[in-house]
């Protein structure tokens, strides 16, 4: 965990575990939170625990605008090795536009309640 862990990081890994094998994950993973300041959003690196190395990162857009340009830093910085996840509070409404332009990237969508 962080060293400053936010009380909705819990329900982040719990969604993560729910959906591992939709994602195409194992599931017992470990997480390397690092932080996005000064927002409370974060760069999670996901790693298999049986020496799999990293698997995926994931980016957190609680705070954070949704815009074609965050969806092109999580493309363009996980590289074509790594699952690529933009894990969104369920309320956070997604326009229709970065829809499509997630889907086309091939970046996972994971929804988790952060109250």
């Amino acid at each position: 965990m962080p060293s400053e862990e936010s009380h909705w990081h819990a329900a982040l890994e719990e969604a993560l575990g729910e959906e591992a094998e939709r994602l195409g994950l194992p599931e017992e993973v470990e997480f390397r939170w690092n932080m996005i300041p000064p927002m409370d959003d974060w760069i999670v690196n996901v790693a298999g625990v049986a020496g799999e190395g990293d698997l995926a990162v994931m980016v957190t857009a609680r705070q954070l605008a949704l815009t074609a340009e965050l969806v092109r830093l999580l493309d363009d910085s996980a590289g074509s090795t790594l699952i690529r996840i933009l894990a969104l509070p369920v309320e956070k409404f997604v326009p229709q536009t970065l829809s499509e332009l997630l889907d086309a990237t091939g970046i996972e969508v994971l929804r988790f309640s952060d109250n």
